[in-house]
């Protein structure tokens, strides 16, 4: 990953840009905040708790905190994929809000994923603004760091996903903890080695199989593979979607690899499977 910008605030990141070589795959955390994730050019994919989000150019993620996997994908025109992150800390947020709390940044107990969001006019040009910055970071006063922070939220609450928004912000002072079952379910077809699987869960690999054990009564690569060839074949069944994209949907790393385990468990290939249907 190469920083081509950088803004902090008290000393912690708050807008940060960036490149990646494409294809690429790193494992992350936010830790106790969450930030919004705009993509500048390629394709991006984030895995968390509560399943699987892909952006393109002009989209962006508004991120929740947790262990998440990050995939950057290049485009037709480029191998770099290049985003810029706006990181929202709980504590600035209630700062900015410290004479009257509004509605969506009061507590609530429910469990909001990520939320993905297609950029505006105005989301476009305040992005348009914020490489100018980068270009000029010593223009950035305290005074104007939580300006920029407090228009990007009024923003947001001003798209078309405004209510996904607000339910996204409540979710920063008291996120729901997502049971180990969920986050399985939530992730069967994402993709996941069982090292990245356990690293989404925030269990080490020995304790993530003991846990999956105790839970399904079965080993998680038997379990996850049972399920995934579960999937294939209902959707070989019902649908004239191509194998290919069948083998994608479900988790497998290419087509080769799903035909093969797919043989294995019933006997013929998925394309005579489904002729047979």
């Amino acid at each position: 990953m190469t920083e081509t910008g950088l803004i902090q605030f008290r000393g912690m990141p708050l807008f940060q840009r960036a490149k990646m070589l494409a294809p690429g795959t790193k494992l992350n955390n936010l830790q106790d905040i969450a930030c919004f994730f705009y993509i500048v050019q390629g394709n991006y994919e984030a895995v968390e708790s509560n399943g699987k989000f892909r952006i393109t150019a002009k989209e962006a993620l508004l991120k929740k905190c947790g262990n998440y996997i990050a995939r950057f994908f290049g485009s037709e025109q480029s191998n770099e994929c290049e985003a810029v992150a706006v990181y929202l800390y709980p504590d600035l947020l209630q700062e900015l809000y410290k004479n009257e709390l509004p509605e969506f940044l009061k507590q609530s107990d429910k469990i909001i994923p990520s939320s993905k969001i297609v950029a505006d006019d105005m989301i476009e040009k305040y992005m348009s603004n914020l490489f100018d910055y980068f270009d000029n970071p010593e223009i950035v006063d305290e005074e104007l760091a939580l300006h920029k922070v407090k228009e990007l939220v009024m923003l947001l609450l001003r798209s078309e996903q405004y209510e996904s928004v607000q339910q996204f912000l409540s979710e920063l002072f008291s996120p729901g903890v997502l049971s180990f079952q969920s986050v399985i379910e939530n992730n069967l077809y994402s993709g996941l080695s069982l090292e990245e699987l356990a690293f989404v869960c925030n269990k080490s690999l020995s304790s993530f199989r003991r846990e999956f054990n105790r839970v399904y009564k079965k080993s998680p690569a038997k379990y996850i593979k049972n399920r995934k060839l579960e999937k294939a074949a209902q959707l070989l069944n019902s649908t004239d979607e191509a194998i290919s994209n069948i083998a994608y949907d479900c988790g497998f790393q290419d087509v080769t690899t799903f035909s093969a385990t797919f043989h294995e468990k019933y006997g013929v290939a998925p394309s005579k499977y489904r002729a047979t249907a």
